[in-house]
């Protein structure tokens, strides 16, 4: 029996090695912010924190990546129009609202898409230190790594008066009803809060050209 405060050999195995594995991650990331033929067109969504995203359907969180990795097309023919709750009035903070929404152009894929897909893929060595990373790592918080997603997907971000992300939604659904404890921290959050709904369409967890991500319309609104 091991003394008080004294820890498992087996503990103390794991934690170098995923010393090591945050040390090349870094120099992984490092190497590839400073490569110059990456596109043009993505940002460092490394500063987005994803471990508190709520994924809802058959979403997956690369996919999520993917659409993360590109900045969203301000098309107005994509937009997201909620459809319920009335935005424009407060909203009763007694139980959860259902936020019902839908695109204003039915989301597809576009005809005839290109057989590379705008999201730059990762290298077989980025893929597999991925895995690696997952399987050293059992305590990091993700959607269950399952098949590839296919099909249009909404990304929902919930922030406060003080631009505090409050609460993110990944879904395939055209409506997410917030878990009372996510609904606690939207009631007690500075009002008034804001909702933005960013959208694509993926192919195999890519998002191919023409496809996405569409920047959806912030829309402000209060829960009393």
């Amino acid at each position: 029996m091991l003394a008080p405060g004294t820890k498992s050999a087996k503990s103390c195995e794991m934690n170098p090695h995923r010393r090591l594995a945050a040390g090349v991650m870094l120099l992984l990331l490092a190497s590839c912010s400073s490569n110059a033929s990456a596109p043009s067109d993505h940002h460092d969504h490394d500063t987005v924190d994803t471990s508190e995203v709520v994924y809802v359907g058959a979403v997956t969180d690369e996919a999520l990546e993917q659409l993360l990795a590109v900045t969203p097309k301000d098309d107005p023919r994509y937009a997201v129009v909620i459809d319920s709750p009335d935005l424009t009035r407060a909203v009763p903070k007694e139980s959860a609202a259902t936020f019902e929404f839908h695109s204003t152009t039915p989301l597809a894929l576009a005809p005839n898409p290109p057989p590379t897909p705008a999201v730059h893929p990762r290298s077989p060595f980025q893929r597999s230190f991925h895995e690696f990373l997952r399987f050293i790592s059992p305590e990091r918080v993700a959607h269950a790594h399952g098949e590839p997603y296919n099909g249009p997907a909404y990304y929902l971000v919930f922030s406060d008066a003080d631009a505090k992300v409050r609460l993110q939604v990944f879904t395939n659904k055209t409506s997410f009803t917030p878990e009372a404890i996510d609904w606690e921290n939207l009631v007690q959050a500075p009002q008034p809060l804001t909702l933005q709904i960013i959208s694509a369409v993926f192919e195999e967890n890519d998002i191919p050209a023409d496809s996405g991500p569409y920047a959806g319309v912030s829309t402000s609104f209060r829960i009393e």
